[in-house]
């Protein structure tokens, strides 16, 4: 893991082929098997990362809190790389400061090495609080490749 005032880099290591790895964190029925923290309902959603175009996440966390997340899918390159904006909305339903994140898949001998990448972050509270964010995302996408 690396962090900078306004990117944060995470890596994992799965016990997969690079193709399921790929299918798992872009085709819908796969994504929204993972995508939230643990407890958290995906009330509303478009989780499709296999082409470019809008995708949004509303979910509710079991205390009842709602957040809802949008952006625009603005490249896909399968099966290695795909790259999205990230927003996060406020209570009355505006979007917040914009980020970019990438998801991305490589062969690396018997695993597959899987980064993300999320950049723009609007300052350094930001970077940790999306860090912890991801690190609790990527605990439920790695109970889907065990060791």
């Amino acid at each position: 893991m690396t962090q900078d005032a306004d990117t944060l880099t995470l890596e994992r290591r799965f016990n997969a082929p690079k193709s399921l790895v790929w299918d798992f964190i872009t085709r819908p029925e796969n994504v929204i098997q993972w995508f939230g923290h643990d407890g958290w309902t995906l009330e509303s959603h478009a989780l499709d990362f296999t082409g470019t175009g809008p995708w949004h996440a509303f979910m509710r966390s079991q205390e009842g809190n709602t957040f809802n997340v949008s952006g625009e899918v603005t490249e896909v390159t399968a099966p290695d790389q795909v790259t999205f904006t990230w927003a996060w909305h406020d209570a009355g339903g505006n979007r917040g400061h914009e980020s970019v994140v990438t998801f991305r898949v490589e062969a690396a001998g018997d695993v597959t090495l899987f980064t993300l990448h999320h950049s723009g972050l609007p300052d350094a509270e930001t970077a940790t609080s999306h860090q912890g964010g991801w690190t609790a995302v990527l605990v439920r996408l790695e109970r889907h490749f065990p060791a």
